[in-house]
């Protein structure tokens, strides 16, 4: 299926910067709901003619596959961080590159539209900015991948990846996808592994809601591979200002929490807009079936919340696949950073879309 309509989508190596197809628009306190389209090349920029205030931090939100900036969830994260503080909110829509049905086209593009999208940076730090945050959801979490690469050895502050996408990016080669290499702190949420999301940790610091695969409330609804995914850009939305916070836990990797092996702690982290950029490694964080997700930090048993988190999920999948599982393990050994993680990635991925597939048959998959 990846390869279906693509016969003419697959053409960032013959296009050049500024592109038509990819566009940028400028959201502030003052243009909430009429953005500012601003161009970028090279050597120039229409910039000084926006509302664009350098001092104030900047946000790049960026769209994935078949989608664009009008994506509800990517539209709530711009308008929460609105809401109470100045920002500098750029979109980059380059919706043109990414439409169905030619996934395998979209992901090529998306070298191209990062290489584009480094103009802006370039232009914007050029005018004086340098709390520059990129926020990609996706297919659209591997883009600033190449926008770091294209502006080498300068090193973005921050990129937050919301549940990145797996097709086409099971790969060790951290030049071809999302890690942390690529800015000073780069956090990630995961909320559809092993079907549109990766389950391989990717940044500085990985949160895994609801157990990262399989999100509460969603076997309700009709879309529901979109609604899994989708959680990981309202999670992180409600995250800018929710008075409760979105609290987790340590877990050494994915693998030992199917295992079974990660109670709860008391030790707990924020995750989302606020999370501290001393974070580093895996966290398993709760939530709500429907919004405000948040449920605050952890109090009461430990049992009780270990019952809460995906139980029957993570049993389901550790019955199907722990002996395939337990072969990658040597004395316990298993670190985040292992290359077997990728290995267990490419092992798991057709078996287990097999078994979604088999429960949701009654479902829309759009």
């Amino acid at each position: 299926w990846l390869y279906i309509g693509c016969t003419k989508n697959i053409s960032y190596i013959f296009r050049i910067c500024p592109d038509p197809d990819i566009n940028f628009f400028l959201y502030t306190p003052d243009h909430e709901t009429m953005p500012m389209q601003v161009s970028v090349g090279s050597k120039w920029t229409n910039l000084t003619e926006t509302d664009f205030k350098p001092h104030n931090p900047t946000k790049i939100i960026i769209h994935g596959y078949n989608s664009d900036m009008d994506l509800p969830a990517l539209v709530e994260i711009r308008k929460e961080y609105l809401k109470t503080t100045k920002y500098n909110i750029f979109t980059v829509d380059w919706a043109p590159l990414a439409k169905s049905p030619c996934y395998l086209g979209a992901v090529h593009n998306a070298r191209h539209v990062g290489s584009c999208t480094a103009q802006l940076i370039r232009q914007i730090r050029n005018a004086g900015a340098k709390e520059i945050h990129l926020i990609g959801f996706s297919l659209g979490a591997h883009i600033p991948n190449y926008i770091a690469i294209s502006l080498r050895p300068y090193i973005l502050p921050r990129i937050t990846g919301l549940d990145p996408a797996l097709p086409l990016f099971v790969t060790l080669n951290i030049d071809e996808k999302l890690d942390k290499s690529d800015a000073k702190f780069v956090d990630v949420y995961h909320t559809n592994a092993f079907a549109q999301g990766k389950a391989e940790n990717s940044g500085h610091v990985d949160f895994f809601l609801n157990g990262g695969v399989v999100q509460p409330g969603c076997w309700a609804e009709n879309r529901f591979f979109s609604c899994n995914h989708h959680r990981a850009p309202l999670y992180f939305a409600e995250s800018i200002n929710t008075k409760k916070g979105f609290w987790g836990w340590p877990c050494t990797s994915f693998i030992l929490y199917l295992l079974g092996r990660c109670p709860p702690t008391e030790t707990q982290i924020l995750m989302g807009e606020n999370v501290s950029w001393k974070s580093s490694g895996m966290y398993l964080v709760l939530t709500e079936s429907v919004s405000p997700f948040a449920v605050g930090k952890y109090v009461g048993p430990l049992v009780e919340i270990l019952k809460k988190i995906s139980e029957k999920d993570r049993k389901e999948l550790l019955n199907k696949y722990q002996k395939k599982i337990i072969e990658f393990i040597e004395d316990d050994e298993l670190t985040q950073e292992s290359s077997k993680h990728i290995q267990i990635e490419y092992l798991l991925l057709s078996e287990f879309a097999d078994n979604i597939f088999s429960r949701i048959s009654n479902k829309s998959l759009t």
